[in-house]
């Protein structure tokens, strides 16, 4: 994971774990909005288990949409979740993000890479059960730079 020590500034773009009442959450950092998403799905994947472990055997087409990007968010976070509870997916990188406005909705499509989950070499770090929308905005700082927290259910 990232070093919650080293402030965004430092880092164009990260995520650290943060401290949240019975729950968990992740403090995301990036320089565009493509970025965010990439780096919030990179800090979930750590904190259900360790990334190094995580091999590139298979790729998974992911699609989300959402009404706005915190729904977006909230749904692209949860898909990942949902794929590693039904499919027992771990996905350690993803590839072809694309976010687009349509009409009245946002749409999100990236290709997770991955493997099914070996239990032996993918323990579970943290029983994440979703992602939620506590106190989360997506508004870009006036230097263009992202920078949320995101609450997880466990």
């Amino acid at each position: 994971m990232a070093d919650p020590a080293i402030p965004p500034a430092e880092l164009p773009e990260g995520f650290a774990p943060v401290d949240h009442t019975a729950d968990v959450g992740l403090r995301v950092w990036a320089t565009s909005l493509k970025g965010l998403f990439l780096q919030a799905a990179r800090g979930l994947g750590a904190l259900l288990t360790d990334p190094q472990t995580v091999r590139a055997r298979e790729q998974f087409l992911l699609e989300v949409q959402g009404l706005d990007l915190e729904e977006l968010l909230v749904a692209w976070l949860n898909e990942i979740l949902y794929r590693a509870e039904a499919d027992h997916l771990v996905l350690g990188a993803f590839e072809d993000l694309r976010i687009a406005r349509e009409e009245d909705q946002y749409r999100l499509e990236a290709v997770g890479i991955g493997e099914r989950r070996d239990a032996r070499r993918h323990p579970v770090r943290v029983a994440v059960k979703a992602a939620t929308y506590h106190n989360l905005k997506i508004r870009p700082a006036a230097d263009g730079r992202y920078d949320l927290t995101i609450i997880f259910d466990t």
